[in-house]
């Protein structure tokens, strides 16, 4: 099992999975451990599965919420390094988790028998996100309205808090300290992983292109695919089990992680 605490958190299975993978998944701004249950649940006999719990929610809300990514990544690459083993591995990151899984592969020394699935994210050279910043800036209550707009039109499982006030006191702060570090976030100039890259991406999400997505290619010694699926940011949602398909497709394919271009 994939586990270190308080860092990362493994899934329970009722079995143990029929290949030698694990998948790390990495929230997105204002996810936790517990927004990949349902997915986790679909690998199950696949693939051991584990998430990254970030400070400031779930069992670790009393600690102080991240302001950088670089940070973070620092943080979760020492946590993996000693429970890493030897077997394949899948960083599997979503928005905001695929820049820190972006980042914390580029920390891992030995990059063989990775692989990067970057989902609803542009590529690491096209991040251009400063429309956030008149969203994300600690204000007063009015100032909140933007912020929950723009959490609405992305919809996704966490839009539903929004319309519970107590719940809603408690997540915006989260989300918008999470959104403050992605906004602020840039790659190092050049940077790049060994690994091969799958690209995901809602045909209609207005956080990314094609042409933002086709840019991973930059970044990646190894190979890139990408993977165009119906909907918006949160397609992962809308098509969980195609999701779930393609990372099957990954971990009953070794050859994927000796791939070079």
């Amino acid at each position: 099992m994939l586990d270190a605490e308080p860092w990362i958190r493994s899934f329970l299975a009722a079995a143990l999975p029929a290949t030698p993978w694990t998948v790390l998944f990495f929230p997105h701004s204002g996810g936790s451990a517990s927004s990949y249950h349902d997915l986790a649940a679909r690998l199950a006999g696949t693939a051991r599965t584990a998430c990254v719990q970030y400070p400031g929610r779930a069992e670790r809300v009393r600690e102080p919420l991240f302001t950088d990514v670089h940070d973070l990544a620092d943080q979760v690459a020492e946590a993996l390094a000693p429970i890493r083993g030897n077997g394949p591995l899948v960083l599997f990151g979503h928005s905001l988790g695929a820049a820190v899984a972006y980042e914390v592969v580029r920390r891992m020394p030995d990059q063989r028998r990775l692989v990067l699935v970057a989902s609803g994210h542009p590529a690491p050279s096209r991040i251009r996100l400063p429309a956030l910043n008149d969203l994300v800036d600690e204000g007063s209550d009015e100032a909140d309205g933007p912020l929950v707009e723009l959490i609405g039109s992305l919809g996704g499982s966490d839009a539903v808090l929004l319309d519970h006030p107590v719940l809603r006191q408690m997540f915006l702060p989260v989300i918008r300290s999470d959104l403050m570090a992605h906004s602020r976030y840039r790659p190092a100039a050049g940077s790049a992983v060994d690994c091969p890259v799958i690209a995901l991406t809602g045909t209609t999400d207005p956080l990314t292109s094609p042409l933002d997505v086709r840019a991973w290619a930059r970044h990646t010694s190894s190979t890139l695919r990408v993977h165009e699926l119906p909907g918006g940011h949160f397609f992962t949602n809308e098509r969980a089990e195609d999701v779930a398909d393609i990372l099957r497709g990954v971990m009953t394919n070794e050859q994927a992680l000796d791939a070079r271009p």
